[in-house]
């Protein structure tokens, strides 16, 4: 191969590499404001009442939609550009916890998706409003998708965190921060609550991408 062509290749393998970084970076920016437009329900719990979503129904499922797109470009960038990070030590663990966040992310953006459009068809104008409670009772439909894709998502960012600090291939503070999505798990996801969750995910995810641009810079 001619070093003409290697330095072709090199710069290609740059631009895409910083398309990746862009769009890590970019959606982790948007997904930020997404907990404090989150509604809370009334009454608790993770389902939401009638009166809690249908004066807010074009809110809620533009607020879903938009959150589970940005997650089908957040967190595979954030596993591809891991993998690319992580070389020799912790590699393996890099690549698991790639693999479960690429399934995951397909699942729970699914799930997302659907209960969006659950709820806001079941708020509709003229629609009973016994429907959303009918629609509540079923549980292991409305969460079957949207649970299990959480779950491989948080699991695999743990394994990539993991890799990411075997690696050394980052400072410390980045795969701690990465963990914090743990937390999502038990802090409510609106509100104050909400935002403080996401701003070390969110620095996790800026980092992340700064240091894999600058690996190929």
């Amino acid at each position: 191969m001619s070093t003409e062509t290697l330095v072709r290749t090199s710069s290609v393998t740059r631009r895409r590499v910083g398309f990746v970084a862009v769009a890590l970076a970019l959606t982790s920016l948007a997904a930020l404001p997404g907990g404090l437009l989150w509604p809370e329900p009334a009454g608790g719990g993770e389902t939401y009442s009638y009166a809690d979503i249908q004066p807010v129904r074009d809110l809620w499922w533009g607020l879903l939609v938009t959150l589970s797109s940005l997650l089908i470009f957040n967190v595979p960038a954030q596993a591809l550009l891991t993998v690319l990070l992580v070389r020799g030590r912790g590699a393996a663990w890099a690549t698991t916890g790639a693999v479960m966040m690429w399934i995951g992310t397909a699942l729970y953006a699914v799930g997302g998706a659907g209960w969006a459009a659950a709820y806001y068809f079941a708020t509709a104008p003229g629609v009973d409003p016994g429907v959303i409670e009918r629609i509540n009772a079923d549980q292991a439909h409305l969460f079957e998708v949207t649970i299990p894709g959480a779950l491989l998502v948080a699991l695999g960012t743990v394994i990539q965190a993991a890799g990411l600090w075997r690696s050394h291939a980052v400072p410390r503070w980045i795969p701690l921060f990465w963990l914090t999505s743990v937390a999502t798990f038990v802090v409510p996801g609106n509100g104050v609550a909400g935002l403080i969750t996401a701003v070390p995910m969110t620095a996790a995810g800026l980092g992340t991408a700064y240091y894999a641009w600058r690996r190929l810079s």
